[in-house]
């Protein structure tokens, strides 16, 4: 065997290796794309656990501030009624508007999170594909260069021959 085919053999070797890198970096890509997605699907989790105990922390504000209202308006002798029970209303729907977007805002939170979980699994998605067509090409571009050295050495009828002198 000559040097000519130890050539073809390496170049079928780096064909291989070539399309093992890539199929290794698409699968790799992919891997990172899944972690990322586990992670932003983790954190949705915690905006919307967040955003719950806020709720039930403007929960118990929002009772303490009404039960010191009907307190104060029982201590100075006034009954629930007229301008005390306007007072009281408007508290209470104020209390209940930034409980209401304290739910709203983690539910934002959350959903970004969630549209980056769907972005990151089509990334990694996306990635193992590129990785399977680039390690495809390598191999069909290895197995071309491999088969037209080949057939250039046979050519000429014998191992190691050239080519016929171009004739003109």
């Amino acid at each position: 065997m000559g040097p000519e085919y130890i050539a073809l053999i390496l170049a079928a070797i780096a064909a291989g290796t070539t399309a093992y890198a890539a199929y290794e970096s698409g699968q790799s890509q992919k891997r990172a794309s899944n972690y990322n997605r586990m992670m932003a699907e983790n954190n949705a989790i915690a905006a919307r656990q967040q955003a719950a105990a806020k709720q039930k922390q403007q929960d118990r504000e929002t009772k303490m501030r009404l039960g010191a209202i009907r307190a104060n308006q029982g201590a100075f002798g006034g009954a629930m009624e007229g301008s005390a029970l306007d007072v009281l209303g408007d508290t209470a729907a104020q209390l209940e508007l930034q409980r209401q977007n304290i739910e709203y805002a983690g539910e934002l939170q959350a959903r970004g999170f969630d549209a980056t979980a769907v972005l990151d699994s089509i990334r990694g998605e996306n990635a193992a594909r590129a990785g399977y067509y680039q390690a495809g090409a390598s191999l069909l571009g290895g197995a071309s260069s491999v088969y037209g050295g080949y057939s250039k050495l046979n050519r000429g009828g014998g191992e190691g021959s050239l080519p016929p002198p171009n004739q003109g």
